[in-house]
C-alpha cells in the first residue's frame, strides 16, 4: 500500500552532507519526493511509497546518517501521496519550520588528507580541500540556509570536474556537498613580507616552512583568523615571540602534524588522543614530558602544554614541510584584542609581531579561535568552547517566555540568546577591556540575532551586577534605547545555574546546593565572592558559606601584583611593624612603582574584602614563590597546581569552619611556617586537596540540613585537578555534578543570566 510521510529533521543537518544521504537511502528504497533545506537550518523530506520501503528508510536515517551530522529530533507527519516521478534534491528556501543548529566548523578529514597527499589526486598539496563531511561552516557562513550563494565559496563559481562531482548521487563526499573546490576554481594561497609585498615563489606554504625553519615568525590566515607560527624548540625564537607579542608568561598552544610528533614532548592518554582526532579537532591540554625538544619558554612553570591537530590543508601542508613538524600556533592578535580574520588588518597590527603572512582569498565572515579542553580528574573541562562547538545550541526543557539577550561577564566572554526552547552562547570573546573586544561581543549576538530572526526591542536584555562592568554600563543603555527590560544577575548564581541547566537538573521549585570558586564576582554585600557555597533555584538563592574574607590593597591592582595581598595579610594579622620588616626584604620589582607602604597603612580598612579562591590561591602561590606579577588570567593558580604534582598530604595543615565561613588565615599562617621545612610540592598539594575538601564537606552538611538532591559545582577554580579530587572526598556519596559543554569558567556566564532572568520575569 503506497503511502507519504513528510518529516522535518533538526540537529545539525545542513553541511555535513545530510540532503546528499537523504537522496541515496530514500533512491535505494525506490522512494519518491523531495528533500530541501529550510530557512531555521532544519531539512525537510516529502517520501512517499511502499509502507514496507517507508520503514527502511526510517531505520537508514538514525543508522547510517552521515558521522559529523547530529539528528536532535525528527518530526513525522503521514499526508496524501502526490504522486511524485523520482526523489530530487529542491534547492533551498528561507522560510523555516522550526529551528535547528547551525553547522560549526568541521576538521579535515582523513579522506580529504589522503587526497592531498596523494601525487595522484588533483587535489595534491590543494590547502583548501573539504568535502561534505569536513572543511569550514559557520566562520565562511553569511546568513542561512548553508548553501554555498549563502557563504563566502560564492566567489569560487564550481570548474566543469567540481560541478561533474557536484552533481553526481554516486560521489558520497562530493554531492551537493557546498564547500567543494579544488585548485583549477578554488580559494588561492600566497606569501608577503610583513609590508604586504608579495613574494613570487612557487610554493607558498613550502617556502614558508622554510623561513620558519630559519627562525623567521610568520603569520598565517587559516580558518577562523590568523595564526602565529614559529619553532618551538628554539629558546632564543621563543623569547622573540614573547617580547614582540607582549606576552611575558602565558603559555603558547602548539600544533603538531600527527600524533607521533606529540609524544616527543608530551604524555598522551587514550581520552586526551580521542579529543586531538575528533572534528572539532580542539587545543588539548596534556601532561609535559620533562623533555630538551621542546623549549622551556614555550609553557614556563606550567606541566600542561596545549596541543592540537591540523584542522585544514594549509596547516598540514605547512606542517609535513618543516623540520620539526610541530610549530607554535598561537591566536594572531595583540595581546587582549580579537583574532584578526582579514588581510589587511593583519597587515596593519601584526606587521610588528611577524616577519612575513601566509595570505588567502577565501573571506572569513565570522572569527573564531580554537577551542581549549583539558581533563580534569578524568572528566573533559572547556577552558574556552569556540571553534568545532560553536554555534551548537543548548536546549531546555521549558519555553523561554520571551526572546532574551545576555551579555555575560567581564573576563573570557562569551554572549548568548535565548528563545523559544534554546540558548544559544556566541565564540569566545575574550576581555571586555577594550572597544574592539565589545564591538566582537556585538557582532557575534546579532549574527545569531539575524539567523534566529531574535529582535533588540522585543527581548529582555540580562547583564552581570556589577555595576563597574562595560557590559553592565551597555546593556543599560541598549535597554534605555530599545525600551525593554534590564535584568542584572548576580555572578555565582549564573555559574550554579549555567551547569544545573546543562546537566539537565530543574530548579524551578526546588533548590541544589552549589559550589562557585572563581576569581571574581560582584556580591550582594558590596564585597568580591569568589569562593561560595549557595542554595540556588532557577529565580534565586541563598548564600550560606564562604571563605574568610582577605583585603585587597589598592583593589584591582592586588590582582596584578599579589604581592600586595600578602602584604594586606601581615598587615592586618602580624601588625605594621612585620610589615615594614618584610617591605625591606623583598624585591621592589614585584610591586608596582607607585607603591607607598604609608597609604597601605592609612587607608587599609577602606580596601574592598574577597572571599575569593582565586585571591587566596594566588596569595598562597606567593609565599611559595611562584613568578609573583601576574600577566594573564590564573596564572598563578594554574602554576601552584603544577606545583602540586606529585605532591603529599601534610596531615596538620587544615581549615577550620566557623558559621558557614571557611577560616583561611589559620592555614596561610601555617604555610608560612612550614615553607622552608616541607616540599613546596607537598605545601602547594595540600592546601588545594584540603580546600577542595572543606568545600566539599561544607556542601555536603548544607544539602543534608535543606534536603537537597545535588551539588553543583562551576567556577574557574573547577578546572583545577586536586580542587576537584578534595571536593569529590569532601561530599561523600553524594552527587556531584560540573559543567560539561560549556567552560565553567565565565564562558558560561550568560547562559545562567538567560535561565534566572527567565525565571524573574515569571
Amino acid at each position: 500500500m503506497k503511502k507519504a510521510l513528510k518529516i522535518t529533521i533538526t540537529g545539525i543537518v545542513q553541511g555535513v552532507g545530510f540532503r546528499p544521504f537523504i537522496y541515496r537511502i530514500a533512491t535505494k528504497h525506490g522512494l519518491k519526493g523531495y528533500v530541501i533545506n529550510r530557512g531555521g537550518s532544519e531539512v525537510e523530506v516529502w517520501i512517499e511509497g511502499e509502507e514496507a520501503n517507508l520503514r527502511y528508510f526510517l531505520k537508514s536515517l538514525n543508522r547510517e546518517k552521515p558521522l559529523p551530522s547530529l539528528i536532535y529530533n525528527i518530526k513525522i507527519k503521514e499526508v496524501i501521496p502526490k504522486n511524485y516521478a523520482n526523489f530530487a534534491i529542491r534547492k533551498s528556501i528561507k522560510e523555516l519550520s522550526s529551528f535547528s543548529m547551525i553547522p560549526p566548523d568541521i576538521g579535515i578529514c582523513n579522506q580529504c588528507l589522503s587526497e592531498i597527499k596523494n601525487q595522484k589526486s588533483r587535489w595534491y598539496n590543494y590547502p583548501f580541500n573539504s568535502c561534505a563531511w569536513c572543511g569550514p561552516r559557520f566562520s565562511i557562513m553569511y546568513r542561512i540556509p548553508y548553501d554555498r550563494v549563502n557563504t563566502s565559496m560564492r566567489e569560487f563559481p564550481l570548474c566543469e570536474k567540481c560541478k561533474a562531482e557536484y552533481n553526481d548521487p554516486n560521489n558520497i563526499r562530493r554531492f551537493h556537498a557546498q564547500g567543494i573546490s579544488c585548485p583549477t576554481c578554488g580559494p588561492r594561497i600566497w606569501l608577503t613580507d610583513n609590508l604586504g609585498q608579495k613574494i613570487d615563489v612557487k610554493d607558498p606554504l613550502e617556502e614558508a616552512a622554510r623561513l620558519i625553519d630559519e627562525g623567521f615568525i610568520v603569520g598565517i590566515k587559516g580558518l577562523g583568523g590568523f595564526h602565529i607560527a614559529a619553532l618551538a624548540t628554539d629558546d632564543n625564537i621563543v623569547l622573540e615571540l614573547r617580547k614582540r607579542k607582549e606576552r611575558p608568561q602565558k603559555p603558547f598552544a602548539l600544533m603538531a602534524l600527527e600524533i607521533e610528533y606529540i609524544k616527543s614532548f608530551g604524555t598522551l592518554t587514550d581520552r586526551h588522543k580521542a579529543l586531538l582526532e575528533s572534528y572539532e579537532k580542539p587545543i588539548v591540554l596534556i601532561p609535559k614530558k620533562n623533555s630538551p625538544i621542546l623549549s622551556k619558554y614555550v609553557a614556563p612553570g606550567l606541566d600542561l602544554i596545549g596541543v592540537m591537530l591540523p584542522y585544514t590543508g594549509i596547516h598540514y601542508i605547512l606542517l609535513s614541510k618543516t623540520r620539526d613538524k610541530f610549530l607554535i600556533m598561537t591566536s594572531g592578535n595583540k595581546s587582549g584584542r580579537p583574532l584578526i580574520k582579514d588581510n589587511d588588518d593583519a597587515l596593519a597590527k601584526l606587521k610588528g609581531i611577524v616577519d612575513y603572512f601566509v595570505m588567502h582569498n577565501r573571506k572569513i565572515v565570522n572569527r573564531i579561535d580554537d577551542s581549549v579542553v583539558r581533563l580534569t580528574n578524568g572528566n573533559v573541562s572547556f577552558l574556552r568552547r569556540s571553534r568545532g562547538y560553536v554555534p551548537k545550541w543548548i536546549h531546555v526543557p521549558f519555553k523561554f517566555q520571551r526572546s532574551i539577550i545576555a551579555l555575560g561577564a567581564y573576563l573570557s566572554n562569551v554572549g548568548s540568546i535565548a528563545f523559544d526552547r534554546y540558548i544559544i552562547p556566541t565564540q569566545y570573546i575574550g576581555d571586555m577591556d577594550n572597544l574592539e573586544n565589545i564591538d566582537f561581543l556585538f557582532d557575534s549576538i546579532n549574527f545569531l540575532m539575524s539567523m534566529y530572526k531574535v529582535k533588540w526591542n522585543s527581548s529582555i536584555i540580562v547583564s552581570d551586577l556589577n555595576p563597574a562592568y562595560s557590559t553592565t554600563l551597555v546593556a543599560s543603555r541598549l535597554a534605555s534605547k530599545y525600551g525593554v527590560n534590564h535584568i542584572k544577575v548576580q555572578h555565582h548564581h549564573a555559574h550554579i545555574v549555567a551547569a544545573a541547566i546543562e546537566n539537565g537538573i530543574i530548579l524551578d521549585d526546588r533548590h541544589a546546593i552549589g559550589i562557585a570558586i572563581d576569581g571574581v564576582g560582584w556580591g550582594t554585600d558590596g564585597s568580591v565572592w569568589g569562593g561560595e557555597i549557595l542554595l540556588s533555584s532557577f529565580k534565586e538563592f541563598s548564600r550560606l558559606g564562604h571563605l574568610e574574607y582577605i583585603t585587597l590593597p589598592f583593589g584591582d591592582l592586588s590582582t596584578k601584583y599579589p604581592m600586595l595581598l600578602l602584604m594586606g595579610f601581615i598587615l592586618e594579622n602580624e601588625g605594621e611593624e612585620k610589615l615594614i620588616s618584610f617591605i625591606g626584604d623583598i624585591d621592589k620589582k614585584l610591586l608596582p612603582s607607585s607603591f607607598n607602604y604609608e597609604i597601605l597603612i592609612r587607608k587599609f580598612r577602606e580596601f574592598p574584602k574577597a572571599s575569593s579562591v582565586g585571591r587566596f590561591l594566588e596569595l598562597i602561590g606567593t609565599i611559595l614563590g611562584i613568578y609573583p606579577i601576574r600577566t594573564y588570567e590564573g596564572e598563578l593558580e594554574m602554576k601552584l597546581e603544577s606545583l602540586a604534582r606529585g605532591g603529599s598530604i601534610i596531615p596538620h595543615v587544615k581549615f577550620d569552619v566557623e558559621n558557614g565561613v571557611i577560616i583561611t588565615k589559620d592555614v596561610i599562617r601555617k604555610i608560612i611556617e612550614l615553607k622552608n621545612s616541607f616540599s613546596v610540592h607537598d605545601l602547594a598539594y595540600t592546601v588545594l586537596i584540603r580546600l577542595g575538601e572543606t568545600l566539599g564537606s561544607l556542601a555536603y552538611d548544607m544539602a543534608k540540613e535543606y534536603g537537597t538532591e545535588y551539588i553543583i559545582v562551576s567556577g574557574g577554580a573547577t578546572v583545577n585537578d586536586y580542587i576537584i579530587r578534595g571536593i569529590k572526598k569532601g561530599v561523600r556519596n553524594m552527587k556531584v555534578l560540573f559543567n560539561k559543554e560549556l567552560p565553567p569558567g565565565d564562558g558560561c556566564i550568560s547562559v545562567g543570566q538567560t535561565v534566572i532572568s527567565n525565571f524573574i520575569l515569571k
